[in-house]
């Protein structure tokens, strides 16, 4: 599947989970995703859209007033699609959790998804001047709170994990991810996000767990912050090899 497909596929699903976008809105957000691709924000204008917009670019000030307009729009699009991809299917809640890491800090961010992000980003920059894009980052960021919190929530109901506070947690964690994403895209090529993916796992390792005081991990808490296992191993390890860039 080329990469235009697979977007298809995506903007289609999220269309689909959301009735507001019409067929016609849809392409649209499209042109806009692929606009935003080679474009970026800071130089994206209503003509690159137009450009990446198969029909009429009238059809496009027929329904938006300009650019903020359309964006704020692209940004409750982008919101439905991020929680299609965030609809974890693991019944565990420590393994949604991680499949939700997976998912918001990937080992690996593909060409058009590095550019995206970027756009977004920017976006996100803007929004303490503009309304329109503070009231999707609000949505977005709520959206992922509740999310997490719902998941610890059930974990703590099925004693998954003990003695914490689903809404002070998720907070903490949605603070952690998008740092983790914000640092991924604004420091230089020596950031290595596997280490920042390590400490997010050991952050889940400590949640409290079961009433025998293991971690989501498995093992026991030890002495400075190190499970039992790690207090007691006696190998060195230096941890992953990081990569040369």
């Amino acid at each position: 599947m080329s990469t235009e497909e697979a977007e298809e596929a995506d903007t289609e699903n999220a269309a689909t989970e959301n009735h507001e976008f019409d067929p016609l809105k849809t392409e649209i957000m499209r042109a806009t995703y692929r606009a935003l691709i080679t474009q970026g924000y800071s130089d994206l204008t209503m003509q690159g859209i137009a450009d990446e917009f198969a029909k009429s670019k009238s059809l496009l000030y027929y329904h938006y007033d300009g650019k903020a307009d359309l964006l704020a729009e692209f940004l409750e699009f982008a919101l439905h699609r991020f929680e299609t991809e965030i609809a974890v299917e693991e019944d565990d809640p420590a393994e949604q959790l991680r499949t939700l890491v997976d998912r918001l800090v990937p080992e690996e961010l593909e060409e058009d998804s590095y550019h995206v992000q970027i756009a977004l980003l920017e976006l996100r920059s803007e929004a303490p001047h503009e309304d329109l894009f503070r009231d999707q980052y609000t949505a977005v960021d709520e959206r992922i709170t509740a999310v997490i919190s719902g998941i610890l929530r059930r974990g703590v109901e099925t004693g998954t994990f003990t003695d914490i506070d689903p809404e002070t947690e998720a907070e903490l964690l949605v603070s952690l991810l998008i740092g983790a994403r914000t640092r991924r895209l604004t420091t230089y090529e020596e950031f290595d996000v596997r280490e920042t993916r390590r400490a997010l796992e050991t952050y889940l390792d400590r949640l409290p767990s079961t009433e025998d005081g293991t971690t989501v991990g498995g093992a026991e808490p030890a002495r400075d912050g190190m499970t039992i296992d790690e207090a007691g191993s006696t190998e060195d390890d230096d941890g992953p090899e990081r990569p040369d860039h």
